[in-house]
């Protein structure tokens, strides 16, 4: 039992901490420096639950004050790790380390202590909910653990996995595992081990490879708060499509049909969740502007509802499998990123109307879409990237050590496939690393002959822009550009733009497409997902106004 502690904890010399009041005073000596804390709280971690000697209650209430005190620098870190676009890739690798060490200790730490904590107690004792909180906080930091390896797209070290079954399997024998209680003081909800397990599973199964950091602390936020609703089940039962083998501990899968039961195998399922991510989906589908504060406010409604709707479709279906092989490529092609990279690579149309515009006009538009009319193609840096192999809708690429940095999901491709002259249009959907610590992607083929148009804004209904003509007098226009995907991998895809992120204000919002004798209308209907700097639209299209 607990063998994943034994690669983490060694034999130590007696500690400065030896109780809760030395302890106290010599976390007051800590730097202002948020990662320099970080530093000196995992290694004060380590150092106490390798020390011998410590009185099992004593060395307890000395971690929980390291780990609740490590916690306030480890949510700014998070921070400055997710949004921080100012940091140098080494210095936010330096970060990640730092978070991964943190949450690696503590989870350390707490196994030691739940080690040597007396087991059981009297259902509903102080001492059986202490012996809970013990397991609930071990598994939680288990959970981070994992997570900060998904931020960097690398696979759960199978250690982790061993100490979420040893340490569940260890709640269920010692009838803790349902045991609810606040496991900190600033928690929203109540939990428990088993919704504290549940936390990891559901993570892992929610396809982090394929999310951006941010959409990935995004989810952890809404299962969190939201897994007391999971179904779960010891037996194979309908509605619990979900597996974890706690005998041969590993990635959380979909089960397959006809599997036999096996006594360590556990059932689960998104259950009652469903519901609620639903009811929240509609509300603020309906009610855009109202907040949404329970996932925190560090994120956009925007944000939390395309993660919401991703969510219920990980959890119901298994990855889709690869249709079509893919085909060994191996060349090099050209690839710039990025929304205004893909604006002047890709084929413009333009109206006829364009002609008659004012020189302000002119030099509006030029402002708002950010590339100028008259430079369409030119001056778009590329860089050149192996393809390594590819399918119908689908290429795998290797990434240079040196566009790491900003090779990321959901960043906008403008790529020339190997022996190909037109510009095609894509999205990185998944990142891994391989054992050598390179960099390799997927990306999904948007459209193989994307249109480049610029819009001009006409407003919501009353709010139309000619109805201001007519009421004022004058009126500014609003211009933007858009790529139209034309035929996709989904049947849909004709009835997508990408525009700049931020562009899509709300339902309903109408734009003239600049292009042609008479130009069409398109009303802006849902957000359908935010990539690092561009939105795609669900639109519908309409015929001149």
């Amino acid at each position: 039992m607990f063998d994943w502690l034994r690669s983490t904890i060694g034999n130590k010399p007696d500690h400065p901490m030896h109780d809760v009041a030395a302890a106290r005073k010599l976390l007051q000596e800590l730097p202002a420096d948020n990662e320099k804390a970080l530093e000196e709280i995992s290694s004060w971690l380590g150092t106490v639950a390798a020390t011998e000697g410590f009185d099992p209650s004593t060395r307890a209430n000395v971690v929980k004050l390291l780990d609740e005190t490590g916690q306030l620098r480890e949510r700014a870190a998070l921070m400055t790790f997710l949004r921080g676009t100012g940091l140098k890739e080494f210095e936010r690798l330096h970060l990640w380390q730092l978070l991964v060490d943190f949450w690696e200790c503590v989870a350390g730490a707490y196994g030691v202590c739940l080690q040597e904590a007396a087991p059981g107690g009297k259902a509903g004792s102080p001492e059986q909910a202490a012996h809970a909180l013990l397991a609930a906080r071990t598994l939680r930091a288990l959970a981070n653990e994992a997570k900060q390896l998904q931020f960097r797209y690398l696979p759960v070290r199978p250690t982790i996995w061993q100490g979420l079954s040893e340490v569940y399997s260890a709640s269920e024998q010692d009838g803790i595992a349902d045991v609810s209680q606040k496991v900190y003081a600033g928690d929203a909800v109540a939990t428990t081990p088993r919704q504290e397990f549940l936390r990891a599973l559901m993570l892992d199964l929610s396809r982090p490879e394929s999310e951006r950091p941010e959409n990935i602390e995004i989810a952890a936020r809404i299962i969190a708060r939201l897994s007391a609703g999971f179904a779960f089940s010891t037996k194979p039962v309908a509605g619990c499509n979900l597996c974890f083998d706690l005998g041969e501990p590993g990635r959380p899968a979909h089960c397959p049909p006809g599997q036999p039961a096996r006594e360590s195998m556990r059932y689960f399922a998104v259950g009652r969740v469903r519901g609620a991510i639903q009811e929240i989906i509609d509300h603020h589908t309906a009610r855009p502007e109202e907040p949404e504060r329970r996932f925190g406010e560090e994120f956009s409604i925007g944000d939390k509802l395309i993660v919401l709707k991703h969510l219920l479709v990980c959890w119901d279906e298994p990855p889709a499998q690869q249709v079509e092989p893919m085909v060994k490529i191996n060349a090099p092609m050209k690839l710039a990123h990025g929304f205004a990279a893909a604006a002047g690579l890709v084929t413009r149309v333009e109206f006829s109307g364009m002609a008659e515009m004012t020189e302000d006009q002119l030099i509006r538009m030029k402002k708002q879409t950010g590339i100028g009319l008259e430079e369409k193609k030119l001056d778009v840096p590329t860089v050149e990237w192996i393809e390594r192999d590819a399918a119908k809708w689908g290429i795998g690429v290797d990434i240079p050590r040196h566009d790491e940095p900003w090779a990321s999901i959901g960043i906008l491709c403008t790529f020339q496939p190997a022996g190909r002259h037109a510009w095609w249009l894509g999205v990185i959907r998944r990142l891994y690393r391989d054992e050598r610590d390179r960099e390799h992607a997927s990306v999904e083929i948007l459209a193989k002959k994307p249109l480049a148009v610029w819009l001009r804004g006409l407003g919501v209904g009353a709010e139309r822009a000619d109805n201001w003509a007519t009421s004022s007098g004058s009126f500014e226009f609003t211009y933007a550009n858009a790529l139209i995907l034309g035929e996709g991998a989904t049947s849909d895809a004709g009835h997508d733009l990408i525009v700049a992120r931020d562009s899509f204000v709300k339902p309903g919002i109408l734009f003239e497409v600049m292009m042609g004798e008479q130009p069409p209308q398109v009303k802006f209907e849902e957000l359908l997902e935010r990539g690092e700097d561009f939105d795609r639209v669900r639109v519908s299209w309409l015929s001149a106004g």
